[in-house]
């Protein structure tokens, strides 16, 4: 007499809600989240008083630095690349790869569960300042619902570059590092090219917001848009074949 003992089957469900579950559990989740919302929050409330700063062209208000108000997301990128690179620390991906040997399976419930969690987490990170900055503008409902909208997808979209950067890298350190030194780069005019330097994920995004980080790397808020939706897909289908083909 044989006995068969049947294989637990592994439902799209069960991948997706363990994926969010290694997301949210993770302390660089947390820690990303409270970061980017106090940076937000407090250039918000700086952004709208009465504090000016001295430039070449005279005095202004912290909220039209673009760059600055911008560089709160670089905290905010900690989450997707940690989410990624966590993968590949103590045979994390062996175990995932053993529960789920589909593959294409665990890249959809991946990219799912990190959508699930960044929308979220933007909102709750822009919501206070764009709040802030809308009323003390005089925005109105409307055009304030489209600004938190505008800036919730840039956060998603560079949470897909950096997730996929990650993921390619098989590091939190490298993406975090190539990002913003590509910012800082730019932003003292170390690089030269601007016509090429504007179509970068990070400068794409300001374009994409109607805040460019100067004159020489501007572009329509459509096409900016339209650049950092390219290098999001171009980076989610780099981690799809990463670890798709390469990653065991």
């Amino acid at each position: 007499m044989t006995t068969t003992i049947e294989t637990p089957t592994i439902r799209p469900r069960d991948v997706f809600a363990s994926e969010i579950t290694k997301i949210i559990t993770h302390p660089a989740t947390l820690l990303a989240i409270a970061l980017a919302f106090a940076a937000n929050t407090l250039f918000g409330i700086v952004g709208a008083s009465a504090v000016q700063f001295g430039t070449a062209s005279g005095t202004q208000s912290l909220a039209e630095f673009p760059s600055v108000m911008f560089a709160p997301i670089y905290a905010f990128l900690v989450l997707p690349v940690y989410a990624a690179a966590s993968e590949y620390q103590g045979g994390q991906l062996r175990m995932s790869l053993t529960a789920t040997p589909d593959r294409n399976r665990l890249v959809i419930c991946k990219l799912a569960a990190l959508t699930l969690v960044v929308l979220p987490g933007a909102l709750l990170t822009l919501i206070p300042a764009r709040l802030i900055l809308g009323f003390h503008n005089g925005l109105p409902v409307a055009e304030l619902l489209t600004d938190v909208v505008r800036w919730t997808a840039v956060y998603l979209l560079m949470s897909l570059v950096a997730f996929g950067l990650a993921t390619v890298l098989r590091s939190a350190i490298a993406p975090l590092s190539l990002l913003g030194a590509l910012a800082v780069f730019v932003n003292a005019g170390f690089l030269p090219w601007p016509e090429g330097l504007r179509f970068l994920p990070d400068q794409a995004a300001m374009n994409m917001l109607g805040t460019p980080s100067s004159e020489v790397t501007v572009l329509p808020p459509a096409i900016g848009a339209l650049t950092l939706t390219l290098w999001a897909l171009v980076a989610t289908a780099g981690h799809a074949v990463t670890l798709a083909r390469r990653d065991s």
